[in-house]
């Protein structure tokens, strides 16, 4: 046992608590320990123990993240009632939602304890939630005229408000205040809330308002799909978007092979190399360079041993071209959701400006959300402000909107519903679930293509990745989809002979694997391009080029400062042969490389790798049965030792929640002890401000001096 458990506060709530879990039965235990497993590793030794733990702020952030917007309703309205410090009956509160649903959900949690008749919110609850941040906070319906209409005095008042927690105090709360001033004024037009004759609090629709945005609403109940899915329709959209996906990565990950990207000084990849990105690509790599660099199919490193970054492929890169097309889908969705990277920030990609890794959370919220059937944006946002208020009150609209924008674009969304594969990997313990899911929507891969005289092939199904890599080397895709249609151009068939495949290659190529005959016009492109190409010939002297054609010798000569002609067919450099290939290939000719023999070679660089830095999804703690026997076992032994009381601040964020009045103890500047009945009225900054009724003054204490705190 951990010396942070050695003590248990014995306030009144954590009386409360540790009394209800002695008076527990084993299966309510049991299901405490599922719903709260982080506060059973270690098992904890005893009820004590077990209520210490209940009661940290981690694990009490961990379970309220867990809560719909009626759960976190009920524990404001209780707070309201003084639940923390004494018993409140729920029957009596006139909830306008089901308050026995959410008082059940918040007893398995144990952020609540007692019976209907006599509730108690559990030690800490409360405070964890964010500062001056209320559910059932409401606003006028013309909030925005009215911030427009008060005077620049009164807007100070709320933005002082809304920097200083919300809550301040003043003698203008009074209610019999002068009408004219300011924060009489704010209470009656709705913009402030009266909390006693001495505190004056800001709504959090109004806070929301005064930062620049729009003030949410937080549904209690939630939204009913309009219409069910049509779930064939959404596995073949998802099936459909997320090859065509698959395809996009492979297409960058080649491109990287081939030419890695030069990193900036801090790691990101600038905008100008995601342009070229872009344009040698055809599409916006943004969304695949993010899922690829989390699902550790590139990384960031040196591929050369010097000190520049690259942007690059990685030994796992490889492996997943050549992987089943299933098998490369369930990874990009894996990626996806494990991706900590924006790309909607306006920032450079792979900054750490666009690196959040709460969005992770954001999108497994937001799949699981379109599993209910498809959703509206409207209902989306619904839906997310009440079954994950916690997670919706930090959640930008652009960032919702890209979210979505991205499920769709990588198959885990589909016709605003989601996906088999993405909730099984959701849902599923490891990333096989995932991919047996995949396996079911992805067709099986065909060996065959159709070769058509409009020098189009059509692939009538997925092909085997072998087979998509050769034909995508001499054929340019035009229509892509789960059947795709490639077009071979002279172009095309120039970057193949290029890339070292011969016309032979490609003939025999197209014999095997067309069904039918090829047409004479495609075998006639290929053949009159493999003509000319190759025409010129070069060799290492450091390099050499001879042609028999005087007149294109003479030409290349004189586009390349540095060819020397020592013939009429041949010349010399004095750069590397695969240099002078790729300088005589920008200027518009078409060199081959060969051998002493004359036999042509291919010069394709070797792959350029780098380390991968792979990311994870977020993942709850699981229990299995063994667990929670063993925890159950352990609570039930005997207690070795009784609690001993220690921290006030729990009983003072009560005091203060509440309004009730408090005796402390507390030792002043000069070292003197001095004993006060006031009503504490925040507890911010390490320091509590509390009225003195007695003398109408507040007072300021720092929370290291105070020696004893009793509730009156």
């Amino acid at each position: 046992m951990s010396a942070a458990e050695t003590h248990v506060n014995l306030t009144p709530t954590m009386s409360a608590l540790l009394s209800a879990l002695s008076a527990m039965s084993d299966d309510e235990l049991r299901t405490l320990i599922r719903s709260r497993p982080d506060a059973t590793f270690p098992t904890p030794p005893s009820l004590a123990s077990l209520a210490t733990r209940l009661a940290l702020p981690g694990s009490i952030a961990r379970a309220l993240r867990r809560l719909t917007a009626a759960d976190i309703a009920l524990l404001e309205t209780l707070g309201d009632r003084g639940a923390e410090l004494d018993p409140v009956d729920i029957t009596s509160l006139g909830l306008p939602f089901d308050g026995a649903g959410a008082a059940a959900h918040l007893r398995e949690h144990a952020l609540i304890v007692g019976p209907d008749s006599a509730v108690t919110v559990s030690p800490g609850v409360l405070s964890a939630l964010p500062p001056g941040w209320r559910i059932i906070d409401t606003a006028p319906d013309n909030l925005a005229d009215l911030l427009g209409e008060i005077t620049p005095r009164e807007r100070q008042v709320l933005e002082t408000l809304a920097a200083a927690g919300s809550t301040g105090t003043t003698r203008a709360a009074a209610p019999d205040a002068d009408p004219a001033l300011p924060v009489p004024h704010l209470i009656s037009l709705g913009l402030l809330v009266r909390v006693n004759a001495n505190t004056v609090r800001l709504p959090r629709p109004v806070r929301e308002a005064l930062r620049g945005g729009s003030a949410r609403h937080y549904p209690l109940v939630p939204r009913t799909p309009a219409e069910p899915a049509d779930w064939e329709s959404v596995r073949a959209s998802a099936t459909a978007a997320g090859l065509e996906f698959v395809r996009r990565t492979r297409q960058l990950l080649t491109h990287l092979l081939a030419d890695p990207v030069a990193l900036n000084k801090d790691g990101s990849v600038g905008v100008r190399s995601v342009s070229g990105l872009a344009k040698a690509l055809g599409f916006d790599p943004a969304l695949p360079i993010t899922v690829a660099e989390a699902a550790g199919l590139i990384g960031r490193g040196s591929v050369d041993g010097g000190d520049t970054g690259s942007l690059a492929a990685s030994r796992d890169g490889l492996a997943w071209l050549d992987a089943p097309l299933a098998d490369q889908w369930a990874l990009m969705l894996s990626g996806w959701l494990a991706s900590p990277w924006r790309t909607e920030a306006g920032a450079r990609l792979l900054s750490e400006e666009t690196r959040a890794p709460e969005i992770r959370g954001a999108r497994v919220g937001v799949v699981t959300l379109f599993a209910r059937g498809p959703r509206t944006r409207a209902d989306l946002e619904a839906d997310l402000h009440h079954f994950m208020p916690l997670l919706a009150a930090g959640l930008a609209p652009e960032v919702l909107s890209a979210i979505v924008s991205e499920g769709h674009a990588v198959g885990a969304l589909a016709d605003n519903a989601a996906s088999e594969p993405a909730l099984a990997l959701i849902h599923g313990r490891d990333a096989r679930d995932a991919t047996e899911a995949t396996r079911q929507l992805v067709p099986a891969e065909v060996n065959y293509v159709i070769a058509q005289a409009d020098m189009t092939i059509l692939a009538p199904g997925p092909l085997a990745p072998d087979m998509t890599a050769f034909i995508e080397s001499f054929a340019d895709l035009e229509s892509p989809g789960v059947a795709s249609v490639y077009r071979v151009t002279d172009a095309s068939v120039r970057r193949a002979l290029g890339a070292g495949r011969t016309a032979d290659e490609l003939r025999g190529w197209l014999a095997a694997h067309c069904v039918g005959e090829v047409p004479s016009a495609m075998t006639f492109l290929i053949n009159d391009v493999a003509r000319h190409h190759g025409t010129l010939r070069a060799g290492t002297a450091l390099s050499y080029l001879r042609c028999a054609d005087e007149a294109l010798l003479a030409s290349a000569a004189s586009a390349l400062p540095g060819l020397r002609v020592l013939a009429p067919t041949a010349a010399v450099a004095d750069i590397p042969l695969p240099e002078l290939l790729r300088l005589l290939r920008e200027k518009g000719f078409q060199p081959a490389a060969e051998d002493d023999q004359g036999a042509t070679l291919n010069l394709t660089p070797e792959p350029q790798l780098v380390a991968s830095t792979p990311s994870t999804m977020p993942r709850t703690r699981a229990v299995d049965d063994a667990h929670v026997d063993a925890v159950l076992a352990a609570l039930r032994a005997p207690l070795s030792s009784e609690p001993e009381s220690g921290d006030f601040l729990p009983t003072l964020h009560a005091a203060a929640r509440a309004r009730r009045h408090v005796a402390i103890g507390y030792v002043d500047k000069n070292g003197r002890g001095q004993q006060r009945t006031v009503l504490p009225l925040s507890v911010t900054a390490g320091q509590v401000d509390a009225l003195d009724e007695g003398t109408d003054t507040v007072v300021r204490v720092a929370l290291p001096r105070i020696t004893k705190v009793a509730l009156q």
